[in-house]
């Protein structure tokens, strides 16, 4: 019996064009130089659109978006996905044989990059046959095209023919543990999250405005800053620069934002500011990337009188799975699934674990992927019967989830299997603590042992004393460190996750 045929959509039309025309006066992007409305972003990305079809691209092209947070990326991402081609957003400060390895596998038709990104992607794509495009430049600049010449094409921009099971986008995954992957993402995917955080948990509306840490390239922030609020019509923060917490600050008390998306190692460094205020427009603070530290929720929650909702997501499931809610809030929790998916932690049998016990966490929901580019057998492996395995350890209680942390950050001592969260929240007990890092390390005799990184206010020989004894006082002998290091930073990713493999190899930051 054939498949019934895909019904048609475009995630363009319906996301952001449903502003349009009641509400296309209405602020989306907000900058420090200006704010653009609904109207004139979906001019934007028409003529952005268009544009790109008019240097040869077709439907099904790839579009490698490397720029900065700012307008232009908006449009170009609307813009590619009303007409049939496929965004593919990049991290900020790639190397030139990073963004060569993203052109040649997705085999990708142009690459939009901007002042901060020119170095990487113009050699990159030149030596790949790409045509580039660069955004803020007034010339031709080594074969590249000025934003501003593709965007004089015509416009406005019809539509093309996409179906609801075909792709929309694409978003690498970070490759801490080996080579990046692409996961594809289809227009339903686009279409149904919306329904998921946004509208159970934040009740995103018309007259919220968005601010999120977390940068468009990344799952998470893509979906705060650019077709979350479309979808409700909501307002959004865009900064260029990396939003740490003084600039957090600046922000908050420039665009007074009603929304506040970020990661744990931000709200960490942003309530240890003395200047730190939470302006009175802010209602709801949620928190994602990495586990919540008990110890962080508690503080955060004394100083600023709101909660930090926690959740987990993946790039594989576009957004957002679980979360904590604003009247259902439980500390080191990661909340309860949302509603209209599902999850289950199974063991490496894939066999359901009791409630209490430690085991992979499996979901199945309206957003997860449509599989790996050109990894089957990847995909065969993470993919079953439409659940998604996360590689996330999970325990549950009473319908909650509790992150324990990714698997292959487990160490085996003593044939122990050992996660380091708990650990280091240990760590982190200590007043004198900021923040805390444990992995396994060889030494001098091949051994593992644990070693831990630690970001303190002091650093002598007694601190090292007092972690230990802090230790063998609640951890089971065989999880207490060998040794303690202190450190200025800890090594992370650009979405804020720890680069736990750095401080294995011995290069701790600091």
């Amino acid at each position: 019996m054939a498949e019934a045929p895909s019904t048609a959509y475009n995630a363009t039309v319906d996301l952001l064009e449903r502003n349009l025309p009641g509400g296309s006066g209405r602020p989306y992007l907000v900058t420090r130089e200006r704010t653009w409305s609904y109207g004139e972003v979906a001019e934007g990305a028409d003529a952005a659109g268009a544009g790109m079809l008019a240097l040869g691209l077709a439907v099904g092209d790839r579009v490698v978006l490397a720029t900065r947070d700012r307008p232009e990326f908006v449009m170009a991402f609307w813009g590619a996905v009303k007409a049939g081609l496929v965004p593919i957003p990049v991290a900020q400060g790639l190397s030139t044989s990073d963004i060569h390895f993203v052109l040649a596998d997705s085999e990708a038709r142009l690459a939009i990059c901007d002042g901060s990104s020119i170095p990487a992607v113009l050699p990159a794509a030149q030596a790949a046959g790409v045509t580039a495009v660069v955004v803020g430049g007034r010339r031709r600049e080594d074969g590249a095209r000025p934003w501003d010449e593709v965007l004089a094409g015509p416009a406005p921009l019809a539509p093309a023919p996409t179906a609801e099971d075909d792709i929309a986008l694409w978003l690498y995954t970070s490759g801490t543990t080996g080579l990046p992957k692409a996961a594809m993402h289809r227009h339903r995917n686009l279409r149904a999250a919306p329904g998921a955080l946004a509208a159970q948990v934040v009740r995103m509306a018309p007259d919220d405005v968005i601010l999120s840490a977390s940068k468009m390239f990344f799952a998470y922030g893509l979906g705060n800053s650019v077709y979350l609020p479309a979808a409700a019509g909501a307002s959004v923060v865009v900064d260029e620069g990396p939003i740490i917490p003084a600039r957090l600050q600046g922000l908050l008390e420039l665009a007074h934002p009603t929304v506040l998306f970020g990661v744990p190692s931000l709200f960490a460094g942003y309530a240890g500011l003395a200047e730190a205020e939470l302006p009175p427009s802010v209602r709801v603070v949620l928190s994602a990337g990495e586990a919540l530290p008990v110890d962080l929720f508690d503080g955060f929650r004394r100083r600023f009188g709101l909660p930090l909702l926690d959740g987990l997501g993946a790039t594989e499931a576009l957004h957002h799975v679980t979360s904590n809610r604003v009247d259902d809030v439980v500390p080191g929790s990661a909340g309860r699934p949302l509603d209209g998916y599902e999850a289950r932690a199974l063991d490496s049998d894939h066999q359901p674990v009791p409630d209490g016990e430690n085991g992979e966490l499996w979901v199945r929901g309206p957003t997860t992927f449509a599989g790996y580019w050109k990894r089957p057998e990847l995909t065969d492996r993470v993919y079953r019967d439409g659940w998604l395995r996360t590689g996330d350890l999970v325990r549950f209680l009473d319908g909650r989830i509790y992150h324990q942390g990714r698997l292959d950050d487990l160490m085996k001592l003593g044939g122990m299997w050992v996660a380091p969260r708990e650990i280091e929240e240990t760590i982190r007990m200590h007043p004198d603590v900021r923040d805390a890092a444990v992995v396994a390390t060889g030494e001098e005799t091949g051994v593992p042992v644990l070693k831990a990184f630690v970001i303190a206010d002091r650093e002598d020989g007694e601190l090292s004393r007092e972690l230990t004894r802090l230790c063998r006082e609640r951890l089971a002998a065989f999880k207490v460190p060998r040794s303690f290091e202190v450190v200025d930073e800890l090594p992370r990713t650009a979405t804020g996750k720890l680069r736990r493999f750095v401080l294995r190899g011995g290069r701790p930051a600091g």
